[in-house]
């Protein structure tokens, strides 16, 4: 398990609309965006998210850019990035 590259943890553009989670217990911490209710833009909109820096942007999930052939655009970041 490694994160893709493209990952997206700005907190400047992010930051007012999300907070940055991070779970352990993987084989590498894994980072998402949790959104702030109040900034959600409709009612049901996924709350722990993603955010691609390569185009994609909102990834409706967690692990997807975590684990290889999940996404077709996965390319596992370098060693000891985040």
């Amino acid at each position: 398990m490694k994160p893709c590259r493209h990952l997206d943890f700005s907190q400047a553009t992010y930051g007012e609309a999300a907070d940055l989670v991070e779970i352990k217990g993987f084989s590498c911490p894994v980072f998402h965006w949790k959104r702030k209710v109040e900034r959600l833009p409709y009612e049901g909109a996924p709350v722990n998210v993603q955010f691609c820096g390569a185009g994609r942007g909102r990834i409706n999930g967690i692990f997807q850019c975590y684990n290889e052939g999940e996404m077709s655009c996965y390319e596992p970041a370098e060693k000891d990035a985040q």
